[in-house]
């Protein structure tokens, strides 16, 4: 029997779950993010990928954290927005399709490719579900370090709701360094 090597070897602890999305991932969304005026993203710092590319894109953005007292499950901006992205802790990814359900606003936001798969999941996919997936795997930058983990042993994926133009997008990722400044 094959073992899975992603799921055996995956930190999966709140620290294991601090990882910080590169530029160069969050560069594939910039094309579809111009109808939107204003991004929520709910698992964010000022100093995300996410934040800094879509504000030098023009959008306003909405930053939240759960380190500033703003719990995704229990908070909501007041301010209107249009979209929600984000990288969610992968390990509450059922709690956050859930909610983002709850909401009712198109999403966009950064999973293990895995998580299509088990019941929980499906419940909340299978009406719906988009996916922007890429050639390669996304090296992640490891909890608050700036040192990029270049052996993450999962694929990951954009899976939307209303949000891509198709269901289905395979892209190309290029590569590029830029550090997040904090």
């Amino acid at each position: 029997m094959a073992l899975n090597k992603g799921v055996l070897t995956a930190e999966n602890s709140e620290i294991g779950d601090e990882k910080y999305t590169p530029f160069y991932a969050v560069e594939p969304l910039i094309k579809y993010i111009d109808k939107y005026d204003t991004i929520w993203c709910p698992f964010d710092k000022e100093w995300s990928a996410y934040v800094q590319r879509f504000k030098e894109n023009g959008n306003k953005v909405i930053f939240s954290h759960i380190d500033y007292g703003q719990d995704f499950f229990e908070y909501e901006p007041k301010e209107h927005y249009d979209v929600i992205i984000s990288n969610p802790p992968f390990s509450k990814k059922v709690k956050v399709l859930k909610r983002l359900e709850e909401l009712k606003k198109p999403y966009c936001i950064l999973l293990p490719l895995g998580s299509l798969q088990g019941e929980k999941q499906f419940q909340f996919l299978k009406f719906g579900a988009q996916l922007l997936c890429f050639k390669y795997r996304i090296c992640y930058y490891k909890g608050e370090s700036r040192e990029v983990d270049k052996e993450v042993p999962f694929a990951s994926a954009y899976f939307a709701k209303d949000f891509l133009p198709k269901d289905l997008i395979v892209s190309d990722l290029d590569r590029f360094d830029r550090e997040l400044v904090r």
